[in-house]
């Protein structure tokens, strides 16, 4: 790490500066090159539980949806919705494993581009102290309406949070994720690198019953464009709310 942390008062700023240095010097291997700039609005909603059923005895039987409404530009256009449910199971209270489908619809300049998606992932939480973190490795099979042959992409998300010292309620967020594609494709997926998501923001928890949670940031979104030699840089406005019952 580019820094230590000390439980100083001080602390959670120097956390928080350390993050977010750490992730911007991973934004990807051409952010500072050559570049497409847009600005948008995302906003989404996650939820995850155990099954409550009679025929499904088992707590450690999970379910999962998260929805995604996306807008661009100065007009805040939409551009892009995503729902995703999925299944799981918790191996222990550290590790857990998923598989699920997702529907995607994409409006581009001229025409609009449908993907049937599915996905297997396995994510995995540690505690450091009042710093919790967050590793999810996922898989991902996509069927896109621009072509016939599959995607298949890679994508590594690494997450932190940590409660501000004087208001438990409020949380220090920062995360990053990186996309590799695994193979090319018709459509114009190309092997390698694709794409860096970096967030920091804050999130706030009503109490510590509630099974809400806010949080609201800025997203950078870095895209890697192979045919053009650019980048598209996009800067937006990230609101997510979280469902955990």
């Amino acid at each position: 790490m580019f820094c230590r942390m000390k439980p100083a008062p001080s602390s959670t700023l120097n956390w928080f500066s350390c993050t977010l240095l750490f992730f911007l010097c991973t934004a990807g291997p051409s952010a500072c090159g050559q570049a497409l700039v847009d600005e948008g609005i995302w906003t989404a909603y996650f939820s995850q539980g155990e099954f409550n059923s009679p025929r499904i005895q088992s707590d450690n039987s999970l379910w999962w949806l998260d929805a995604h409404w996306r807008y661009s530009g100065d007009d805040l256009v939409f551009i892009q919705g995503i729902i995703r449910p999925g299944i799981g199971r918790r191996l222990n209270d550290e590790n857990s494993i998923w598989a699920g489908y997702a529907w995607i619809g994409e409006r581009i300049p001229g025409f609009d581009i449908h993907e049937n998606r599915f996905w297997q992932q396995w994510i995995t939480t540690r505690q450091r102290g009042d710093v919790s973190f967050q590793f999810r490795s996922r898989l991902e099979q996509r069927f896109v309406s621009a072509g016939a042959q599959v995607g298949w992409r890679f994508r590594q998300l690494v997450r932190a949070q940590k409660p501000l010292e004087y208001h438990p309620d409020l949380l220090w967020v920062a995360w990053d994720e990186i996309f590799f594609h695994l193979r090319d494709t018709d459509w114009g997926a190309v092997t390698g690198y694709n794409q860096n998501r970096v967030f920091v923001g804050m999130g706030r928890i009503p109490n510590k019953r509630s099974p809400w949670r806010t949080e609201i940031g800025y997203l950078y979104q870095q895209i890697d464009i192979p045919e053009d030699g650019a980048d598209l840089n996009n800067h937006i406005l990230s609101v997510n709310f979280y469902f955990n019952p």
